[in-house]
């Protein structure tokens, strides 16, 4: 036998796009309880064979679709002034929550509570993803001046935290988001990272 076959066939990159988007579509219609490898499978048509030569678990591919979320929407900002960076991360993130990932990702995060695997991976996949690129826009702006050092690591830890969890208030406890509260979290956040 070869080592080619004994590997099996290359996956294919359009079958992994259908199963992402099929488990978003069953997350944001039915939630973490009716989220099944079949139900994603069946949606995507696709084998769950093919789905587990993925994703071993249906937490994996939770996983899978977080990364897919915060990869697609959070990396590449940089528009030349920190207050325009922090401007581009707090649309982007109400970008995510109001399209078709918003619900799903909602989800997940509602489920994590309960669920010590999916926390770890939404602690890999959300939070650090959030958290790096935070960091990335705080560095962007002691390479360009506009800040006298780095902020300190505990800090992007919480701010990180205030990021996200403003999202999860809001879609619960806010009916729809107002203009001025979006502005009101990019002054605060401004603040605490320049110290001002």
């Amino acid at each position: 036998m070869t080592t080619k076959a004994a590997q099996g066939r290359p996956k294919d990159p359009r079958v992994d796009a259908a199963l992402i988007t099929a488990a978003i579509e069953v997350l944001n219609e039915s939630g973490w309880a009716a989220f099944t490898t079949t139900e994603v499978a069946r949606r995507a048509g696709a084998s769950t064979a093919s789905l587990y030569r993925r994703w071993p678990s249906k937490q994996a591919l939770a996983g899978a679709v977080a990364r897919h979320i915060a990869q697609a929407e959070l990396s590449g900002i940089d528009t030349g002034t920190l207050e325009g960076d922090v401007r581009e991360l707090l649309s982007r993130k109400r970008r995510i929550l109001e399209a078709a990932t918003g619900p799903a990702l909602l989800s997940l995060m509602g489920q994590a509570a309960h669920d010590p695997e999916l926390r770890q991976i939404l602690h890999d996949d959300v939070y650090l993803a959030v958290r790096d690129q935070l960091g990335a826009l705080i560095a962007q702006a002691v390479r360009r001046g506009e800040l006298a050092a780095a902020v300190e690591s505990a800090q992007i830890d919480v701010l990180t935290l205030v990021l996200i969890g403003t999202a999860l208030a809001r879609s619960v406890f806010v009916q729809a988001d107002a203009p001025h509260a979006a502005e009101a979290e990019l002054r605060m956040l401004l603040a605490v990272i320049t110290g001002a």
